[in-house]
């Protein structure tokens, strides 16, 4: 395809071809021309069926998990700890009996874990949780329980 007369003054007609746009784990095909450079675009049309399927495909994938547990299993949470610590147990058991997955890092064992504490919580203090990049410094079930909530609803 060659370039229209245009081409060299404004903006060149450009074919911008197929784009596989992923929405909700579902492929949908569209193509769109450029011409005569006045950004003009013919988008391909979508069988409502599929814009339908795709708009529940998509609001499925950002449903917000049924459970705590559920919701632990695409958050990312790290606990710091360290074995003498009692609000550290207590956290455990609770997180052990709602089924929350989590990475614990034990500051006593773990080479370096007491500098990536320091960054988080400057004082140090136990427990601190990192719940995608929400800091909670102490054990509070409420709290606990609305950032890992909280960061499963924005993924």
């Amino acid at each position: 395809m060659s370039p229209g007369p245009s081409a060299g003054r404004r903006s060149p007609a450009i074919w911008i071809g197929v784009a596989l746009v992923a929405i909700g784990g579902v492929i949908v095909s569209a193509a769109a021309a450029t011409r005569g450079g006045r950004g003009h675009t013919d988008p391909v049309a979508i069988a409502p069926e599929a814009d339908a399927h795709a708009a529940h495909e998509a609001h499925e994938a950002h449903a917000v998990p049924a459970t705590l547990a559920d919701a632990s299993r695409v958050v990312s949470i790290e606990m710091y700890s360290a074995a003498w610590c009692q609000a550290c147990s207590r956290a455990k058991a609770w997180m052990r009996d709602q089924g929350i997955t989590y990475h614990e890092v034990d500051v006593d064992r773990r080479a370096g874990a007491l500098a990536q504490l320091q960054m988080l919580n400057p004082r140090r203090s136990l427990p601190t949780f990192d719940v995608d990049g929400q800091v909670l410094v102490g054990f509070e079930e409420a709290r606990l329980r609305a950032a890992i909530d909280d960061a499963a609803r924005r993924r």
